[in-house]
């Protein structure tokens, strides 16, 4: 019975970015999927911004903007394809003022490519069967295609299974929530739309509702809502429905996948529990609408792989892994409220339209819009409260932003996979920083004075701040004194261990 390190269960779109960045920090793994060739589903599509910033700092996004329809905004029709709601990306304030969209199948062959070119593999047709407590830690059975039953005992599981992850049953756990009201039907489609490509069109009608996103090749991922005694769905279905939500304007040339299914707002309880843990639709389901389901399983295997790899590595303490949990659930959960508000403001707008009722005028406060749009954009994720975060600038309505837990928006412009320490003004005590830089040399790099601009990390006046490595804000200090080393010493030294 082989015992590898690393076990990822599951190779959709959060497995195999978990890989990549595992391998990208140095850890090997073996992933395993049931499957025994890549699916041709659209399912999944919309990339947001703030997941855009995490390929583009792993150098991942190149093949994704080659390959994707930019999505720049959205708009709600009501009837005769009156416009009802507007909503655009442009000053977000980030590098990328776009979604981007692609079938979910292109999002695995490019993350699958790149674990090739990384070193790693996809074991195909390898479904894990059983995974049970021992006395050696647990054990996991894996059956391969052939009936070759092999059992090993890995380090670490990683479950990207999926909404029936066998990890996530080995752990008790369940998708808590609610399911939505109705039944929906998703579809991959060919239409010559009256609506422009680099939109969400949402299309309310007496008929029924109707979501358009735009995907390459002239294609649109669509969804609408079925009724309840429907229980089955044909191709010539898709086309019908469609059409007729459209007003007759146009129809499908073409229906690719489609599928009817539920919608879910669910998350478990606990996103790890001793060497296993959970990412993905293994560990939370949202509403389509929203779009941020594929985004925040990328988000979760992004977080996982940094904190595990230095553990492996000897470099942190188990403390570090234990924040996974902590911080992602309650990013994973903020993802969730977001979901739910557009799922809700959409079905609200669709029951108006429908029942004839007219649809209240916007009322748009450009604070509230704003902060809407990070939280859809995904940049709004914040991780104050953490164990791994730490302020000592005063608090108060005056506390400059970003604070520790928020994304430094300049993250990009530092590579690599470590720790960085940004110190802003002079320092008094130059001893104090050389004995900080060699103490954490192993994993955490510091500039002095570097080409930021000091407000842009929460510090208008000056000091010290850590940048992990995932590009949120771990500690603050407002001033460069060795006061500021000592406790900036004492946070490193509460997860990471010294070179």
């Amino acid at each position: 019975m082989p015992r590898n390190e690393v076990l990822i269960v599951g190779a959709g779109p959060s497995g195999l970015f978990a890989a990549c960045e595992l391998a990208r920090h140095g850890v090997a793994v073996r992933l395993v999927e049931r499957d025994l060739k890549p699916h041709r589903e659209a399912r999944a599509t919309a990339i947001q911004p703030g997941t855009l910033e995490i390929l583009d700092s792993v150098g991942l996004l190149p093949p994704f903007l080659e390959a994707a329809e930019y999505i720049r905004g959205a708009r709600v029709y009501g009837a005769g394809l009156t416009e009802l709601r507007a909503m655009t990306l442009k000053g977000l304030g980030c590098r990328y003022e776009f979604q981007c969209s692609l079938p979910q199948y292109e999002t695995q062959r490019i993350l699958e490519a790149h674990l090739v070119s990384l070193g790693g593999a996809v074991e195909r047709g390898v479904t894990a069967t059983k995974m049970t407590p021992d006395a050696n830690g647990f054990l996991v059975e894996l059956v391969h295609k052939g009936g070759q039953v092999e059992t090993m005992h890995p380090g670490v599981v990683i479950g990207a299974g999926g909404a029936h992850s066998i990890t996530r049953n080995s752990m008790s756990q369940l998708l808590e929530g609610a399911t939505y009201q109705g039944h929906f039907l998703g579809a991959d489609i060919a239409m010559q739309a009256p609506f422009p490509r680099d939109q969400t069109s949402v299309i309310c009608s007496q008929n029924g509702l109707l979501l358009l996103s735009p995907l390459p090749g002239g294609r649109w991922i669509s969804f609408q809502d079925l009724e309840e005694e429907v229980q089955s769905v044909t191709a010539e279905d898709v086309t019908a429905r469609t059409e007729v939500r459209l007003g007759g304007r146009c129809r499908p040339t073409d229906v690719g996948w489609f599928a009817p299914f539920r919608m879910h707002r669910r998350i478990v309880s606990r996103l790890a529990e001793g060497r296993r843990f959970l990412i993905g639709d293994a560990a939370h389901l949202s509403s389509p609408f929203g779009g941020e389901g594929l985004n925040t399983g990328l988000h979760d295997g992004y977080d996982l792989a940094w904190k595990l790899a230095l553990v492996l590595r000897g470099h942190a303490t188990r403390s570090l892994l234990d924040a996974y949990a902590v911080e992602r659930t309650m990013a994973d959960r903020h993802s969730l409220d977001v979901s739910d508000q557009v799922h809700q403001g959409l079905i609200d707008i669709a029951d108006t339209v429908r029942q004839g009722r007219e649809v209240p005028a916007e009322v748009v406060d450009p604070v509230t819009m704003a902060l809407a749009l990070n939280a859809r954009s995904m940049l709004d994720i914040d991780y104050a409260g953490s164990p791994l975060v730490a302020d000592y600038v005063a608090d108060g309505s005056d506390s400059p932003e970003p604070h520790p837990g928020q994304r430094y928006p300049d993250w990009m412009r530092f590579g690599g996979t470590s720790h960085r320490v940004l110190v802003f003004g002079p320092v008094k005590d130059s001893e104090a920083l050389a004995r900080l830089e060699q103490r954490w040399s192993k994993c955490v790099e510091i500039s002095h004075d570097p080409d930021v601009n000091p407000v842009r990390a929460g510090l208008p006046m000056g000091g010290v701040v850590l940048i992990r490595p995932d590009g949120h804000i771990g500690f603050r200090f407002p001033s460069a004194e060795a006061s500021a080393f000592v406790a900036l010493d004492r946070h490193l030294s509460a997860y990471l261990i010294p070179a």
